[in-house]
């Protein structure tokens, strides 16, 4: 099996694409050190450390924090069902109804008219299994071939 040549060049990404890759391994890199709190937390009262574990984690009130977060997750329900009742308005109002006009049919006559070929020639070419257009001159009736 051939092996896959993968060429990561940065300059070619986006600014956009950059900042939202920062931001959620940012995220998931604060996900992960908040995980590892017990663990160090562990390590520390091993060691003996206790009154720094005391006086930074049992001194914060943790009810306040939960709050917070009770108050975020109120905000993102609140925006989702605005986004949500706003998507069904919008499937409701506009969701059935098709404003596209269909294309009529190209008739043979109208291929004539606009490419001023007669219709007999058309229909021959349609029979063509390649038609080279560069080398097609018609002048009136007679059909010229430029080399």
């Amino acid at each position: 099996m051939p092996e896959i040549e993968i060429r990561d060049n940065p300059k070619f990404r986006s600014f956009f694409r950059n900042v939202t890759e920062m931001t959620f391994t940012g995220f998931v890199w604060g996900i992960w050190l908040y995980l590892l709190m017990p663990v160090v937390n562990i390590i520390l009262w091993i060691l003996g450390i206790n009154v720094l574990s005391m006086s930074i984690f049992e001194q914060v009130n943790y009810s306040e924090f939960l709050h917070l977060i009770q108050k975020m997750g109120w905000i993102i329900l609140t925006v989702f069902l605005i986004l949500r009742l706003w998507a069904f308005y919008n499937y409701v109002a506009f969701g059935k109804k098709s404003k596209r006009r269909a294309s009529s049919l190209v008739t043979i006559e109208n291929l004539a008219a606009q490419y001023d070929i007669p219709v007999d020639r058309i229909r021959e070419m349609q029979q063509q299994k390649e038609v080279h257009w560069q080398g097609l001159i018609m002048v009136g009736e007679e059909e010229l071939i430029a080399d």
